[in-house]
C-alpha cells in the first residue's frame, strides 16, 4: 500500500507538473503575442500623432507664408502712398496734395491692421523692425501732411518754411531710411521662408 500510494502521488505530481508547464508556456505565448499587439498598437498610434504633428506644422507654415506675402505686400503698398504723397515731383492731372495725404494714411491703416491682428505668426524682432519702419513713415507723412493742406499762398513767411523742411525732410527718409529698413525686413522674411523649406525638405 505504501508502495502504491507513493506510485501514485509520483504520477500526480508528474502529472501536476505537465499540467503546470503546459499552462506556463500557453501563458508565456498568450503574453508574447498580448505584448506584440500592444506594440504594434502603440507604434500605430505614434504614427497617428507624427502624422497629425507634420499636417499641423505643414499648416502653419503654410498660413505664416501667406501671412508674410500679404503683410509684405500692404507694407509695400503703403510706402508707394506715402513716397508719392511726400514726393516733390507733381504732374498735372494728378491727385491733390490732400487725396494723396489721405490715401497715405488709409494705406498705412490698412497695412497695421493686417499686421496687428497676425504678428503672432512673425517672430519678435521682426515685429519690431515692422513697427519701427511703419512709425517712421507715419510721422514724415504726418509731420509733412499738417501743412499740405493748404496752399502756399496762404501760408506766412516762417510757416511755409518749415512745410518746405518738412517736405524735404520726409522726401528724404523715404528716399534713403525706408529703402534700407525695407531690405532688412526683406532679409527677415526671407530667412524665415527659407527655414520653413528647410522643415519641409
Amino acid at each position: 500500500n505504501a508502495a502504491l500510494l507513493a506510485l501514485l502521488g509520483w504520477l500526480a505530481r508528474s502529472l501536476l507538473g505537465q499540467l503546470v508547464a503546459k499552462d506556463l508556456e500557453r501563458f508565456k505565448s498568450e503574453l508574447a503575442s498580448a505584448s506584440s499587439t500592444a506594440a504594434d498598437q502603440l507604434r500605430h498610434q505614434l504614427q497617428l500623432v507624427a502624422q497629425e504633428h507634420q499636417i499641423v506644422v505643414a499648416k502653419l507654415h503654410e498660413k505664416r507664408a501667406q501671412v508674410v506675402a500679404e503683410a509684405y505686400g500692404l507694407l509695400v503698398e503703403a510706402q508707394w502712398a506715402g513716397q508719392e504723397f511726400v514726393s516733390p515731383m507733381e504732374f498735372a492731372g494728378e491727385p491733390s496734395k490732400r487725396e494723396k495725404y489721405h490715401t497715405a494714411m488709409n494705406k498705412s491703416a490698412e497695412f497695421y491692421r493686417y499686421f496687428d491682428k497676425n504678428r503672432i505668426y512673425l517672430p519678435a524682432n521682426l515685429c519690431q523692425q515692422i513697427d519701427e519702419l511703419l512709425q517712421a513713415m507715419r510721422s514724415k507723412v504726418i509731420g509733412f501732411g499738417i501743412y499740405a493742406h493748404r496752399e502756399d499762398s496762404e501760408l506766412p513767411e516762417q510757416t511755409l518754411t518749415k512745410k518746405h523742411e518738412s517736405w524735404s525732410e520726409a522726401s528724404e527718409h523715404f528716399n534713403s531710411a525706408v529703402p534700407k529698413a525695407r531690405k532688412a525686413l526683406e532679409e527677415e522674411l526671407r530667412k524665415i521662408i527659407g527655414s520653413e523649406a528647410k522643415d519641409k525638405n
